[in-house]
């Protein structure tokens, strides 16, 4: 469940049991790891992941890009806080070419990302 406030900087926080996934720039939670489909993909500065959702961005118009899969509709989705461009977006119902699996799926380029995981105690309790 996403915890929604008006009195911190950014609009969403994903639970703290959770892997996560937040803008290496200014930390804004941006995806949760059970929302990660895919690791196999391709950015213009390197790997990235395929989301099924993310929290605390924007999204920008879409337009049309050879990708390296052919040509695609995309927008590119960017941290609503500090405005770094994070990926893209593949926005609405496209043509049969782009698998069914991408379509309304963002995409984030993986070193714009910072990974936090549950840090659990080592201390021995007695």
């Amino acid at each position: 469940m996403v915890k929604m406030t008006k009195s911190k900087t950014f609009q969403a926080y994903l639970p703290n049991c959770h892997r996560t996934y937040s803008c290496i720039h200014c930390r804004a939670h941006l995806a949760n790891h059970d929302e990660l489909i895919s690791k196999s993909f391709q950015g213009s500065q390197g790997r990235a992941y395929l989301f099924n959702s993310v929290v605390n961005v924007g999204c920008g118009p879409a337009e049309e890009r050879v990708l390296l899969t052919g040509l695609h509709a995309v927008a590119d989705i960017y941290c609503e806080n500090c405005k770094t461009t994070l990926g893209w977006k593949y926005p609405g119902r496209q043509s049969e070419t782009l698998s069914q699996n991408k379509q309304m799926k963002n995409l984030l380029v993986y070193v714009l990302l910072k990974r936090a995981h549950e840090k659990l105690s080592t201390t021995n309790v007695k």
